[in-house]
């Protein structure tokens, strides 16, 4: 189990991790969630000892990574797919690390096959397209058969067949009963392969729990087809529902359950086609937990800034 133990990571005045405390469990992928500047990575860089806590600590099965004897062994990781020397072959590259960490060198045929880049083994990493690389780092992450993985945006420069491949690769890791630990900007993909979600900004902690949880306690919206499309939107907003047209004959209703809807629209005598509640996706309860926390925000798109 990873332990991340009131840890906090200051830059001169600027903090970065402010007491982060949380567990990633076994058995499960755990999404990592938070807008640019969150604090993401630094945490994942104090996981592996690649910077050093100003308070708290980090363990590993209750060892601080530096402690560990075999790192390799128990924790995998990808945190830069192109922090890889150029000049190096991907199967030199791999057994580089496979000798250093006195894992057999055959090990290195098997990672490659996996991760489907045996046909480019020979090739210089320096002309890797980022999916390319994206799977070297993984096929490096798995060299140890570690029961700790970690990934830092694991889906960059995929194809579609590689999204899918690697997420199942996840729930395979997961159902092995090792530990994942994704971190991602891409919440319609950590929706489909995160059992658990950790939600952070400004290096705090502000939500953590299944994807169920947190969408099932967030207000979703209620798409509704009726005789009278007009006169029912007059009705719902006259009791404080957002009204939107979700098509040229639906309205989307926020700030109303469907019951309430459908009651409003019975007691009007306005005849309903269609009533539908609509769950919030993950994306959307992210954005409302993160809105205080996002470090850089643009204008709203139809205030661009047209020449005069």
């Amino acid at each position: 189990m990873l332990t991340i133990d009131h840890l906090t990571k200051k830059y001169d005045n600027t903090v970065a991790v402010d007491d982060l405390h949380f567990d990633v469990k076994p058995g499960v992928v755990t999404g990592f969630l938070g807008p640019n500047g969150s604090g993401k990575s630094t945490t994942m860089r104090i996981i592996l000892g690649l910077d050093h806590a100003t308070k708290g600590r980090v363990t590993i099965n209750g060892k601080r990574y530096e402690d560990l004897k075999s790192p390799l062994r128990e924790v995998g990781a990808l945190l830069d797919a192109k922090a890889v020397h150029p000049g190096r072959t991907a199967r030199n590259h791999l057994r580089a690390l496979a000798v250093s960490n006195r894992i057999k060198t055959s090990r290195v045929d098997e990672v490659l096959a996996f991760t489907g880049i045996d046909s480019v083994a020979d090739k210089k990493v320096g002309g890797f397209s980022l999916g390319m690389s994206q799977r070297l780092g993984i096929a490096a992450a798995l060299l140890g058969d570690p029961q700790i993985l970690l990934f830092d945006e694991p889906v960059n420069g995929l194809d579609p067949e590689g999204i899918r491949w690697i997420r199942e690769f996840f729930r395979s890791l997961a159902l092995e009963g090792r530990t994942v630990f994704v971190s991602s900007h891409l919440m319609s993909e950590m929706a489909l392969t995160a059992d658990q979600i950790i939600v952070i900004g400004r290096g705090k902690l502000i939500t953590q729990g299944s994807v169920d949880d947190l969408t099932a306690t967030a207000q979703g919206t209620v798409t509704v087809r009726a005789s009278n499309r007009e006169a029912l939107a007059t009705v719902l907003k006259a009791k404080g529902a957002v009204v939107e047209l979700a098509s040229d004959t639906a309205l989307s209703v926020s700030g109303l359950t469907s019951d309430e809807v459908g009651e409003a629209a019975f007691a009007a005598h306005i005849v309903i086609h269609e009533l539908t509640p609509q769950r919030a996706s993950l994306e959307e309860v992210f954005m409302d937990l993160t809105a205080e926390s996002v470090e850089y925000g643009g204008t709203t798109p139809g205030a661009y800034p047209h020449e005069q």
